[in-house]
C-alpha cells in the first residue's frame, strides 16, 4: 500500500506522460492530430492537478483517478487493438502510432492496479 506522497507523486507522474504521449502523439501524426495535443495536455494536466489535490490531502481525489486510469486502460487498450488491426489488414505505416497507444495502455493499466491496490474503503 502507497503513502499519500506516493500516491501523488504517481499520479503526477502519469499525468506528465499523458502530456508527454500527447505531444509525441502530434508529432507521429505528423501534426495531423490536434486531438493527441488536446486530450493529452487536458486530461494529463487534470491528473496532475488530482495529484497535487491528493498531496494536499483531500481523499476523494484517488477513487476519482482509479476511474480516470480506469478508463484510460480501456480506451487505449480499444484504439491501440484497432491500430494493430489495421496494420495486419492494410499496408499502411501506423506502427509509431500504435506502439505508442500500447504503451499508453500498459503505463494506464499498471497506474490503475496500483493505485487500486492503495485504495482503502
Amino acid at each position: 500500500m502507497l503513502s499519500t506522497r506516493q500516491v501523488s507523486t504517481l499520479l503526477i507522474g502519469y499525468g506528465l506522460f499523458l502530456v508527454v504521449s500527447g505531444l509525441i502523439g502530434y508529432e507521429i501524426t505528423i501534426e495531423h492530430s490536434t486531438s493527441a495535443l488536446f486530450n493529452g495536455s487536458i486530461f494529463g494536466s487534470l491528473i496532475v492537478l488530482l495529484g497535487v489535490l491528493h498531496r494536499m490531502g483531500r481523499m476523494w481525489t484517488l477513487p476519482a483517478s482509479i476511474s480516470a486510469a480506469a478508463i484510460f486502460s480501456l480506451t487505449f487498450l480499444w484504439r491501440s487493438g484497432l491500430q494493430w488491426m489495421k496494420i495486419a489488414s492494410e499496408t499502411t505505416e501506423r506502427t509509431g502510432i500504435a506502439v505508442l497507444l500500447t504503451v499508453m495502455a500498459t503505463v494506464s493499466v499498471v497506474v490503475f492496479f496500483v493505485l487500486r491496490r492503495s485504495y482503502r474503503h
